[in-house]
């Protein structure tokens, strides 16, 4: 017998990819998929992600990023050695709180002195079981990707619970962009 679950479905959101902060070599946690940070950073992207099958879909597009196949709580890296990191939509793929701030605090240790970080983030903080997410991106070369984004619902992740995570991590928070279903925050490692 199914299980009824309740379901939230965002309308279509249009975000606009915006170039990668900073310069050098950069991580890229759950970037499996559709690659979005890898069609941005080319071959200064690292993309690291859980699932096999999602590295491979993006690598059927043809980037020439490395690519990792790693639990991003426990990072096989050597410390202060990316100069940016991404997490484009992870963090909602990941339920549970503490674990969430285990990848924020492997991110910051893997990330160089003065090291940016980029978060994209779906706001979920409906009572609903499931969470769609439906996003068009466009980047800058003028490019369009849709796709959706199925996570778990109630797990009460704003602009405020993860800038929070990141504060506690030891990085400051250097801008914030609150829409209506979704977030944007870019910090620096302190």
């Amino acid at each position: 017998m199914p299980i009824d679950l309740s379901f939230f479905e965002t309308p279509l959101q249009t975000i606009e990819l915006r170039e990668l902060p900073g310069n050098g070599h950069i991580i890229d946690v759950g970037g499996g998929g559709e690659g979005l940070v890898s069609r941005i950073g080319g071959a200064q992207v690292c993309a690291v992600d859980i699932d096999m099958n999602k590295i491979r879909e993006a690598q059927i597009h043809g980037f020439s990023s490395q690519w990792l196949l790693a639990d991003a709580q426990t990072l096989p890296l050597k410390d202060a050695s990316f100069d940016t990191a991404t997490l484009w939509f992870s963090l909602g793929f990941i339920r549970d709180w503490s674990a969430k701030e285990q990848v924020v605090d492997e991110v910051v240790r893997v990330l160089k002195p003065e090291g940016l970080i980029s978060i994209l983030g779906a706001t979920i903080d409906c009572l609903e079981d499931r969470f769609l997410l439906k996003a068009q991106f466009s980047f800058a070369d003028g490019t369009i990707s849709r796709m959706s984004y199925g996570l778990a619902g109630r797990q009460n992740q704003t602009i405020e619970s993860v800038t929070e995570i990141l504060r506690q991590a030891g990085l400051a928070v250097l801008s914030a962009e609150d829409n209506a279903f979704w977030f944007r925050i870019e910090g620096r490692k302190q």
